[in-house]
């Protein structure tokens, strides 16, 4: 079956391993990615396969990258050369296509040139739209209308950013703010006048706030790497909750950030309206 770009390119971008019987699996060829100028983008069937090569009914040939293709840094220089990468970071890990490039097929029938750069379009994943998420507790919901569990609406929206920062802390930690709990907060604490923590932006630090997609509510993380002595133990609990902590803990899992309000002061100041929660793992449970 022959396929028009646009079809090609819905596609792709829905189920691109139902494409897999219909392509000629390339690679760009090492000398193109040496040359000096790049003039000529020559590819064929060699290597891995990283690019896919398919026809439609006017024997245009189109290139579109292979199924779930990570494209690291190193990759990325290659990735260029085929097509205009927009709002590419390191830290995507995911793309649409937008429009596939356009190959020739050259006269020795086994080696393809590149005429005209695709486009793909890399997502933030801090940034999925409001929609999906709706979308997401509805289809949930629906599960549990019969049950007496409740499905607090905001658990959809900080479970993105947790998986995240479990699987790419560097990505949340580069869109977060920086904050530390200010002095006169720690002098009303230690005055005993005050519990209540209230954080400000610093330059430096071990917590990150993070708004979620929805721009309005904020949501308080650390470093993952952070190491909870018995003193650090005594200020984390005013932030959260703190389940079977043992200065002498194995491990930690964060199960819920803590959820943040902003205040209406003249520099960005925040506190806790939910406790975040902690989940400590220890050696005698291993």
């Amino acid at each position: 079956m022959s396929l028009k770009e646009q079809e090609l390119v819905e596609v792709y971008n829905k189920a691109p391993s139902s494409l897999l019987s219909k392509v000629v699996k390339v690679s760009v060829k090492q000398e193109s990615i040496t040359a000096i100028n790049n003039s000529s983008i020559i590819l064929a069937n060699i290597g891995n396969g990283n690019y896919w090569l398919i026809y439609d009914a006017d024997i245009n040939y189109w290139l579109i990258p292979k199924a779930n293709l990570k494209i690291e840094q190193y990759r990325y220089e290659t990735v260029k050369l085929l097509f205009d990468c927009n709002n590419y970071e390191p830290e995507y890990r995911s793309f649409e296509l937008d429009k596939p490039a356009q190959v020739s097929i050259l006269a020795n029938k086994c080696e393809w040139k590149l005429e005209k750069r695709g486009i793909l379009k890399f997502i933030n994943p801090l940034k999925t739209t409001v929609t999906q998420e709706k979308s997401n507790f509805a289809n949930q919901a629906v599960g549990v209308v019969n049950s007496n569990i409740s499905l607090p609406p905001q658990i959809l929206v900080y479970a993105e950013l947790l998986d995240i920062y479990k699987n790419n802390p560097k990505l949340l930690e580069k869109n977060a703010i920086k904050v530390l709990e200010t002095t006169n907060s720690i002098r009303r604490k230690r005055a005993g006048i005050s519990q209540r923590v209230v954080l400000e932006q610093a330059t430096k630090s071990n917590y990150w706030i993070i708004y979620d997609n929805t721009e309005k509510t904020c949501w308080l993380f650390f470093k993952n790497n952070m190491r909870i002595s018995q003193h650090r133990y005594q200020h984390i609990q005013a932030l959260f909750e703190c389940w079977d902590y043992q200065p002498d803990y194995y491990s930690f899992e964060l199960v819920k950030p803590a959820k943040l309000i902003s205040l209406a002061t003249e520099k960005p100041k925040w506190i806790v309206e939910e406790l975040g929660i902690l989940k400590f793992i220890n050696k005698n449970f291993l």
